[in-house]
């Protein structure tokens, strides 16, 4: 396709324009940022997002008849720019640099110690610093969440940073910069095994999308791991190589444990397919991922901070479940009585959320042992199995976590109600950067319910198009 197509022209400017706007957000963090305590600070952001996402989905329209060379130029050039914007909503990545420093210098196990116990936090800068104190830094008092992986991770990059707090950072920044590129690598490279070949539109939903590219590659979000990871094992069962698809999945359950969920589905995929003795060395491999990545950490298992692990990842913000509790809460304002009530109705909500999302795994596992499956249905699969989990029956959403669904849901092909949906959301929540996002009922309408039912109606509406047309 020639990049002088009108397509493409179009295209390019969209794409200057965008590179603009990255730019001012990139130099407006490093030099005028506040932490968001002046109104100009949110105005700045407002306007900012609200002119990528445009952009972006405007953009959509022409991706198909564009140069591809025109596609790959502004993602690398957005890229770049996302990789020198500081973080500028979030503090993780600072966790993630003194979780690693707290293993490389001081020896330290993250599951059972936290930072604060470390002789002579106060005054290491990995530690205790500036950007961690925009947020009164909350991560002292509280072990690793996240898998016997990322902490490895996290270990390896503060080794190499060797307490150096910009080269740290600039590390995790090279991690997730590699991850992105590999991401956009494999839809490419996947695009052939898809129905009509998308994988040019897949690059452009993915790499032009500015709530990746401000999520992990300005605030560095560790997500996009477990998108890699799921996204290649993904890959490997278009390249009828499924074997291998367990072992990623369960690697991507060391960093974050989510796609744990994934790995009996790849189990049925495998034995179905390749017998098995395929699916026993699956599992070996499995558990071999498993076993070297504990090995650092198990030896204090009596130790661990069980508890404090447990709330951090069951507790209720953001979700479905903090949706309905907080309506509820409102509802005793009107009716007192109600307020007492509270703590149960959270507690069976929440049971009940678990009770939908186990029935549906359980239903999806029966047709998966007993009908047909192809490698993209499995696909679309998995990426139904994550959007229930994220979506529903978590107790706890964050914006980002969006990411570990988001690349995957492209493989699904775009003209699934599923995949049209992720992406709506992927647009909604760059709210998520603005004040909005502490208007809990407010904000989780305008970015979830709302994005949601538009897609589903809009799918079934082209839906019944497409049969009245046959």
């Amino acid at each position: 396709m020639s990049d002088q197509t009108p397509e493409s022209r179009t295209l390019r400017r969209l794409g200057l324009c965008s590179l603009g706007v990255y730019s001012i957000l990139a130099v407006f963090f490093w030099t005028a940022w506040s932490f968001k305590a002046r109104w100009i600070d949110e105005a700045v952001i407002i306007v900012a997002i609200g002119a990528l996402g445009v952009l972006y989905f405007y953009g959509l329209k022409f991706v198909r008849r564009a140069a591809t060379s025109t596609i790959v130029i502004f993602a690398i050039c957005v890229a770049a720019i996302g990789f020198v914007t500081p973080p500028f909503d979030s503090t993780d990545v600072f966790f993630y640099m003194a979780s690693g420093w707290q293993q490389a210098h001081y020896g330290g196990n993250p599951y059972s110690g936290s930072l604060r116990d470390v002789a002579g936090a106060a005054e290491d800068p990995i530690i205790q610093n500036k950007w961690m104190a925009r947020n009164q830094n909350p991560w002292l008092d509280i072990p690793l969440p996240y898998g016997f992986l990322f902490a490895l991770v996290a270990r390896t990059i503060a080794w190499l940073g060797r307490g150096n707090f910009w080269a740290t950072l600039a590390l995790f920044d090279v991690l997730n910069l590699s991850l992105h590129a590999g991401i956009a690598l494999l839809l490419w490279k996947a695009g052939r095994f898809l129905p009509e070949g998308n994988g040019k539109t897949m690059l452009y939903l993915y790499c032009w999308n500015p709530f990746v590219v401000l999520q992990y590659l300005a605030d560095l979000h560790n997500d996009i791991i477990v998108a890699f990871l799921v996204v290649l094992a993904a890959y490997v069962l278009l390249r009828d190589r499924p074997l291998w698809s367990i072992p990623l999945l369960v690697a991507a359950g060391l960093i974050k444990y989510i796609t744990l969920a994934l790995v009996p589905f790849a189990l049925i995929f495998v034995v179905r397919h390749k017998g098995w003795r395929e699916g026993t060395r699956a599992l070996l491999l499995s558990a071999a991922v498993l076993i070297v990545t504990a090995i650092p950490y198990i030896g204090q298992v009596a130790s661990f901070k069980y508890a404090l692990i447990h709330a951090q990842l069951s507790e209720s913000t953001g979700s479905l479940h903090a949706f309905v509790v907080y309506s509820f809460r409102t509802l005793g304002r009107v009716w007192p009585p109600l307020v007492n009530s509270v703590p149960g109705f959270s507690a069976i909500t929440k049971v009940g959320l678990w009770t939908i999302f186990a029935v549906f795994i359980i239903r999806e596992l029966h047709i998966s042992w007993h009908e047909p499956c192809e490698p993209l249905m499995m696909i679309k699969k998995w990426t139904a199995i994550l959007f229930a989990l994220i979506f529903i029956a978590s107790s706890q959403f964050y914006a980002w976590y969006i990411g570990m669904l988001f690349p995957l849901a492209l493989l699904t092909d775009r003209k699934t109600i599923l995949s049209d949906t992720v992406i709506a959301l992927s647009g909604a929540h760059m709210m998520s950067f603005t004040f909005l996002r502490r208007k809990a009922i407010g904000y989780f309408v305008a970015a979830t319910l709302l994005p949601v039912l538009y897609s589903v109606i809009a799918g079934l509406r082209a839906t019944r198009r497409h049969a009245r047309s046959v």
